[in-house]
């Protein structure tokens, strides 16, 4: 009784305060909800499937474009553009192409649609549910990122649910030729777009899985340090990574002159200058390394901190991608993510409290720091409190999946299993597509039951040489993720 009446509570309280933010963002409820019935939403179009080729109804689909058509084993993938709204309460406005891919194997399997972060991953490389249930895959690349960006840049309209809607619309146009179950997927901050389209549109898709979906409470989330500080891998790898960080600072005007080597390259560091964007990166390195690179849970292969300059400077730059994050170049590139950290996402929290008093910017790394200038970047916290809540007490059909070495382990989304939703912190794993075939018995065997029933489809587990097909094809895609 008690459980039935928290969850009740919660659901008024969602509710209520979902009423609150659609009038904070301007226009009523009524008003929003009648622009998706009467515009944003494209008109079901009835297809007859038995004859045409897929690209032949592909090209059918309103506002689509296909840009390539390529085989690949198993499937074709297509790499298109879709005309979206800017704004989809206001759909008669202007418009922009999104960049989206398609894993067409068959109109009947499962459809999983792939919420990307960022910019789109244009590999084609299935994610795992993907590959587990043998189904299509259509991913979508994020608004204002990438091939994405409207012509002019209107910063108001990058916001959880305008993105969460451009995810409808393509589920309205691509659902009259695909009527299996469809399922959503995303990796990082696709699986937090995920969840929030989920959350805006339950009805669009019957269950989703994300792997280290990221969760902000505030600009610098202090969960984060205090997981890197104290809990993640072990104590002298640790210790090992804080020290290396003091010899960089401590040495700084050592380091420093390798930022010239960047100039050669085209990167300029004007926005931040060199000196702060080395200690960012500085800052970042544990957060980052464990992220993508502790796998063994150890520091094994690290240099040592009394190792020369020219080796200190290669180690960070490599690990935070110091040209690619903090340049001129990549700060404009990225502009779009840090104003969702510093409108609506937050932030997480680099841990500086070992290194204050070597730090000249102490405090500085947060996303209303970084571009876009002259924009107006005012912190809410109700979206991520929403979501939060709704994925705690409401959401169905979820399967969280995060890895004990990933710093967003430490601020991992909540479930309830009454819900048929879990959540599990697998091992030794930083939480990336793959994790969940390799889950230990008997779990994996129950989470993977869940996922066939969810998509009413039997599950594909890989032997022998196909295992290592699909190995390879993971880390390619982690790779190629982490380079974009």
């Amino acid at each position: 009784m008690r459980s039935r009446q928290i969850r009740s509570g919660a659901r008024f309280a969602v509710g209520g305060l979902l009423v609150a933010w659609l009038f904070a963002c301007g226009g009523s409820t009524t008003e929003g909800l009648e622009s998706l019935e009467q515009g944003t939403a494209p008109a079901p179009v009835s297809v007859d499937l038995s004859s045409a080729d897929i690209r032949t109804h592909l090209e059918s689909i309103p506002g689509l474009t296909v840009l390539s058509d390529v085989e690949v084993s198993g499937f074709r993938f297509f790499t298109m553009d879709y005309e979206q709204p800017v704004d989809h309460l206001r759909p008669w406005g202007t418009r922009f192409q999104q960049r989206v891919t398609l894993m067409h194997r068959s109109a009947s399997a499962p459809m999983v649609l792939d919420t990307e972060g960022t910019a789109i991953f244009e590999e084609p490389i299935p994610a795992e549910p993907t590959d587990l249930l043998q189904g299509n895959q259509l991913t979508v690349e994020h608004r204002f990122y990438g091939a994405s960006k409207p012509a002019a840049m209107d910063w108001r309209k990058l916001t959880v649910w305008q993105a969460a809607a451009d995810a409808h619309r393509l589920v309205e146009a691509f659902k009259p030729l695909y009527g299996g179950r469809w399922l959503s997927t995303g990796v990082f901050k696709g699986g937090t777009a995920a969840l929030a389209h989920r959350f805006f549109f339950p009805n669009d898709v019957h269950a989703t899985v994300t792997y280290s979906a990221q969760h902000n409470r505030g600009l610098h989330d202090a969960r984060h340090g205090r997981f890197l500080l104290t809990k993640v891998g072990d104590a002298a790898c640790r210790q090992q990574l804080a020290s290396l960080q003091y010899a960089a600072l401590t040495r700084r005007d050592e380091l420093l002159p390798f930022m010239d080597g960047y100039d050669a390259q085209g990167f300029t560091f004007n926005t931040l200058g060199k000196d702060r964007a080395l200690e960012f990166a500085v800052i970042e390195v544990p957060f980052i390394f464990w992220q993508y690179y502790g796998m063994a849970g150890t520091c094994d292969g690290l240099p040592s901190p009394e190792a020369s300059a020219e080796e200190l400077f290669a180690f960070f730059s490599y690990v935070s991608t110091l040209e690619f994050t903090f340049s001129d170049q990549a700060l404009e590139e990225s502009a779009p993510l840090y104003y969702q950290g510093a409108t609506q996402l937050g932030g997480p929290g680099y841990p500086e409290v070992h290194l204050r008093p070597l730090l000249r910017y102490a405090g500085e790394h947060v996303p209303t720091r970084f571009p876009p200038a002259g924009v107006r970047k005012s912190y809410e916290p109700w979206t991520a409190g929403l979501l939060e809540a709704w994925t705690r007490f409401e959401a169905k059909r979820v399967l969280l999946i995060y890895g004990g070495l990933s710093p967003w382990t430490a601020s991992a989304f909540n479930v309830t299993p009454s819900n048929d939703a879990y959540r599990v912190i697998a091992d030794d794993s930083i939480g990336f597509f793959g994790t969940l075939g390799a889950l230990p018995e008997p779990q994996r065997s129950f989470l993977l039951g869940r996922l066939s029933e969810w998509a009413d489809a039997p599950v594909h587990l890989p032997t022998g040489l196909e295992a290592l097909r699909r190995g390879e094809a993971s880390d390619a895609r982690m790779k190629a993720w982490r380079a974009r």
